[in-house]
């Protein structure tokens, strides 16, 4: 039973008088239609085999008003349909992307990008041609049987129990194709997913594909992925395929005993005419005919309901980071910035709900409000999962995280992600010009402080070179940039939000020495006070930081000052000598550093 697809009309509450009247006229044209069959045996009977050529004009005039009334409805049904069926796929849509906006980093961790993309386009497809034909014949056959049942009691109810009979073998040969077909589309779906990811992954990483000669290999997994949605695909097909004839054959047989019964009683001088078996066999028509078309649309809603599943089930999946119940508002021009981790553990929960290995171990520190700090280690030291845990991209899984001695989760989201401002080291940039760029954290901020930040982050320079400036088109990802300039254009933007806690993660990685050393110089003069926190690989980034926190495997081996350290941590002392020691100004990736 499609029972998710049903529920696409309960939340598509907007259209539902463009529904209402779509119903009202199908019913119109189902009760037009049976009642031009029913005129059928009038004109047979008291026209044609009567002679009366008056009787015969006047039952065709009504006949031609009928056609004209059930054409008329069913021109107003496919309109409304139409619309009913675009708004549904419009808000279905507008909905999942608005609930996607909610979602919390874990979830896009256990969610591809893909399969979003797959639910907001394909499923939302599917949905809309299963709710168009639904609409305009779906709903028209129960119209047409059940008014056609009720004319055949009456009219002719000697045959009846041939209609019933018809109309049972139809709804098990149906059900019997049904969950079959159902679990074709299911598997389908999933198979789709598979090669947009494929897709998505190769688009991505094409400059990867191209300098390594790896086109054939991709060409063969897409190949792959793509042949797999074939099967699924053809066992649905031939499935639907067999269906219809079935169903058409079923209805060409009731006819059969349909007239053999109904000539026999005429020919035997019983209570039928020529006309009531005429009748019939329309009704049977009427009846055979809107059970086709159903085996023709059930396809289409079984695919609409197995999409409307998949797109319930990211609707519903909750944001794992959220608001307190009742946390209190906190004008966030009042906190000062003073931040501490106090034994503060995390891991990365999975999919299933287990969780990793711990990427942090009882961290407690203190960071003063205006403090320069910076987190120094190698890859999976567990930096960027430190500094995550402040804007809550993640929650804690144990200890706590305060500001100004206020857990972070006790400051309502949009005002906490107001007082923290990340620069991150993959700076994503979007397809829409510099400035909107730039001011993306604070779209109403002056242009002049979105200057002075620009000169902070050592941006300025190289806007003013361009062509349009602060209005030069920006490419899919900021790929019309260099990798320094797309950084320093994000250090731009996170300081133009002008927040109490600013965190650079990595965020210099693609400068050299002279502009990071210009960066750093000048950031401190354009926050004013911020506590600013450095995440980096160089010691280069953090040499001149007020402390220093040397982590590895998640714990905070060392901290102090860069004079401290070289007199306290042997580890430190090495990475200062493999990255500085001889003069070296670009940095070492820690990762080959001794431990």
């Amino acid at each position: 039973m499609p029972t998710a697809f049903f529920r696409i009309f309960a939340l598509v509450k907007d259209y539902k008088w463009r529904f209402i009247t779509s119903q009202v006229a199908m019913a119109v044209a189902a009760i037009a239609t049976v009642f031009f069959a029913t005129l059928i045996s009038a004109l047979v009977d008291d026209g044609m085999i009567a002679g009366d050529e008056e009787a015969a004009i006047s039952i065709g005039l009504q006949m031609i008003f009928f056609a004209l009334l059930m054409g008329g409805a069913m021109a107003i049904a496919a309109s409304q349909a139409v619309f009913f069926s675009q708004g549904a796929a419009f808000l279905i849509r507008r909905r999942l992307y608005d609930q996607l906006q909610e979602y919390s980093f874990e979830n896009f961790d256990h969610r591809p990008t893909s399969q979003l993309m797959v639910r907001l386009n394909a499923d939302a497809v599917n949905i809309q041609n299963a709710v168009l034909y639904a609409i305009m014949l779906g709903s028209f056959a129960p119209f047409i049987l059940l008014t056609t049942l009720v004319l055949a009691i009456i009219n002719t109810p000697q045959l009846v129990w041939v209609l019933v009979i018809v109309i049972v073998l139809v709804v098990v040969v149906m059900g019997l194709f049904v969950s079959a077909i159902s679990r074709s589309y299911d598997e389908r779906q999933e198979r789709l997913d598979d090669m947009s990811n494929t897709l998505q992954e190769n688009l991505s990483g094409i400059s990867v594909v191209k300098a390594f000669v790896r086109e054939k290999l991709e060409i063969e997994k897409f190949t792959r992925n793509a042949a797999e949605i074939r099967t699924p695909d053809f066992q649905a097909a031939w499935r639907v395929a067999f269906m219809a004839p079935l169903l058409t054959g079923l209805g060409q047989l009731a006819i059969i005993v349909g007239m053999w019964t109904g000539g026999r009683n005429v020919l035997s001088g019983g209570d039928m005419t020529v006309g009531d078996v005429s009748t019939f066999t329309q009704y049977l028509s009427l009846t055979v005919t809107p059970l086709a078309l159903v085996a023709l649309v059930l396809p289409l809603v079984l695919r609409g309901d197995v999409s409307a599943r998949r797109i319930f089930e990211a609707y519903q999946t909750d944001p794992t980071v959220v608001d307190r119940d009742g946390v209190a508002p906190v004008e966030p021009d009042a906190l000062e910035g003073r931040l501490r981790f106090e034994n503060v553990s995390f891991a990365f929960r999975r999919a299933d709900g287990t969780f990793d290995p711990p990427a942090l171990k009882n961290i407690d520190l203190t960071i003063e409000p205006g403090e320069r700090v910076g987190f120094l280690g190698a890859t999976g030291a567990g930096k960027s999962a430190l500094v995550n845990l402040i804007p809550r991209f993640y929650d804690v899984t144990e200890g706590r995280v305060t500001i100004d001695d206020i857990d972070v989760r006790d400051i309502p989201l949009k005002q906490l992600r107001k007082v923290v401002g990340i620069a991150l080291q993959e700076a994503v940039l979007f397809k829409r010009p510099l400035r909107p760029n730039i001011k993306f954290g604070a779209p109403d901020v002056e242009d002049e402080v979105m200057f002075d930040a620009a000169k902070a982050a050592d941006s300025w320079g190289f806007i003013q070179k361009l062509p349009d400036k602060w209005d030069a088109p920006v490419a899919r990802r900021g790929y019309n940039f260099s990798g320094g300039q797309r950084q320093r254009l994000s250090i731009t933007r996170a300081l133009t939000t002008r927040p109490t806690i600013l965190i650079l993660d990595d965020s210099t990685s693609a400068l050299d020495a002279s502009t990071e050393g210009r960066v750093q110089a000048a950031i401190p003069g354009f926050v004013d006070g911020a506590t600013t926190i450095y995440v980096a690989q160089r010691i280069s980034a953090v040499i001149d930081l007020d402390r220093i926190y040397l982590l590895q495997d998640g714990e905070i081996l060392a901290e102090g000052t860069h004079e401290d350290l070289m007199r306290s941590s042997g580890l430190y002392q090495e990475i200062y000598e493999s990255q500085l020691g001889s003069g070296v100004t670009a940095g070492v990736d820690l990762e080959e550093v001794p431990s």
